[in-house]
């Protein structure tokens, strides 16, 4: 399977999903105007690689901004990932949910899709 390399925009974040690793890495601004158009090759690529049944997921999200829309895209992967861990409780998924420091707005986002899900969640406040 290949992995899944996306440079960012000033509207949209760059994503590395790396098939090898099963590190998923978004980063970036999230603004784009059609998010679904954004996000569903993100999502068909982590149907694709569940299917692959990966040991180790390890989605790392760090955007300084991100807005509704792409939210409910972010937490269709999550709610992905989510039911792969309940099938699967011994694999190892996790998200690392990075905020700058001072971010309350992102902090607490965060922390609102990680009281939605049962994946660990790991905060990293970035100075």
């Amino acid at each position: 399977m290949n992995s899944l390399v996306i440079a960012s925009t000033p509207t949209s974040p760059s994503v590395d999903f790396n098939a090898e690793s099963g590190w998923l890495q978004i980063s970036g601004r999230s603004i784009p105007e059609h998010p679904i158009n954004f996000y569903q090759p993100l999502e068909n690529w982590l149907n694709d690689f569940i299917l692959t049944n990966p040991p180790t997921i390890k989605l790392s999200i760090y955007v300084d901004y991100m807005n509704t829309h792409s939210t409910e895209c972010i937490l269709i992967l999550l709610k992905r990932m989510n039911d792969y861990l309940t099938q699967n409780p011994n694999k190892n998924i996790s998200v690392e949910w990075s905020f700058d420091a001072g971010d309350e707005d992102m902090e607490v986002l965060g922390e609102d899709l990680a009281a939605v899900s049962e994946i660990p969640f790991l905060y990293k406040q970035v100075m």
